[in-house]
């Protein structure tokens, strides 16, 4: 079975659907996304418990036990399992670039780059003044991809492991306005991600750690409706963060000024900083909701759009070669 972090560069077969996993202390993230008439239709997300204590061949057995449908799959890294790196491509021939990727990074990243699996994928060009194209590289730990490998060998077809920036940038390109720009704001696990979209391309993110950190929930997001709201200081760093990354995008890319912004996963958290980051900014501020961006089978609940969004993320995946 060929595993790779991004399956970006190489042709696949058009599929009607897309099984996307996000995997928890104890329980896996289920979204199943079909497009029998084109558009993407989210026909399951739940929540399936799993012994913390059984390892791989637990989650498989939840899987197995699941009956997902026939479909390629899609798991998601988990924030610690990866690191993004926004670098000069090397000047080597595509068959070459990844090795030579290797090196560039081995500086760039706080692990082994000979434990990592490497991958790359293309930005817009910038205005930079002659310099070489830029690229994103993926170096993703090894045991963390085999892991994922591990838990769903011999029960489902696997053929991406992605990671949380590219999964929310499929959702950002859903949202009202997105072929304008937009920004998306993710209230993860242990960081806030900031990822700016135009259309289904991918510009930019950035990763802030929260002023308050997030309690535990026992679900692969790492937080529920029933969080805190969010304080001044915290605010006060959003903004601060966001218009830096809103700057760059207009600088960098010759981009028309983003003015569209959401907050994720719905609940209470995300509507209170919706609602602040509006008053504090003048943007138009709203929360991403599942049964207002996708034809859903069922309602979604907020407390399991805080688990499965990024699986339903990942299960939205289309590219057939690249970005």
């Amino acid at each position: 079975m060929e595993c790779r972090v991004l399956r970006l560069l190489k042709k696949s077969t058009a599929v009607k659907g897309r099984v996307g996993l996000a995997f928890g202390p104890s329980e896996v993230a289920v979204a199943v996304m079909r497009r029998d008439s084109g558009a993407p239709v989210l026909e399951r997300c739940e929540i399936l418990p799993v012994d913390p204590a059984g390892g791989a061949g637990a989650i498989a057995a939840v899987i197995r036990a699941a009956g997902l449908p026939r479909m390629p799959v899609s798991t998601v890294l988990r924030s610690d399992d990866y690191q993004l790196a926004l670098v000069e491509a090397p000047d080597v021939p595509p068959a070459e670039l990844r090795a030579a990727m290797r090196w560039r990074l081995k500086e760039a990243i706080d692990f082994r780059v000979e434990d990592a699996v490497i991958d790359v994928f293309d930005v817009p060009d910038q205005n930079r003044g002659g310099h070489g194209r830029m690229m994103y590289a993926v170096a993703a730990r090894r045991s963390a991809v085999d892991r994922h490998a591990g838990a769903v060998v011999g029960v489902a077809t696997l053929d991406v492991v992605d990671v949380p920036e590219l999964c929310l940038r499929n959702l950002a390109a859903l949202l009202p306005g997105a072929a304008a720009g937009v920004a998306l704001l993710y209230l993860g696990e242990t960081a806030l991600s900031i990822v700016l979209v135009r259309g289904r391309t991918f510009y930019f993110a950035r990763q802030m750690a929260p002023q308050t950190p997030p309690r535990p929930t026992g679900h692969p997001g790492g937080h529920s409706g029933s969080l805190p709201g969010p304080t001044a200081p915290e605010i006060e760093s959003v903004v601060l963060e966001l218009q830096r990354s809103l700057d760059y995008y207009e600088r960098h890319f010759d981009q028309p000024p983003i003015t569209r912004i959401a907050v994720s996963p719905a609940g209470t958290r995300a509507s209170e900083l919706a609602r602040e980051l509006g008053r504090d900014t003048g943007f138009e501020v709203a929360t991403l909701d599942l049964n207002l961006l996708l034809h859903c089978a069922a309602p979604v609940e907020a407390a399991a759009q805080a688990s499965c969004l990024l699986a339903v993320g990942a299960a939205l995946r289309e590219e057939q070669r690249s970005l």
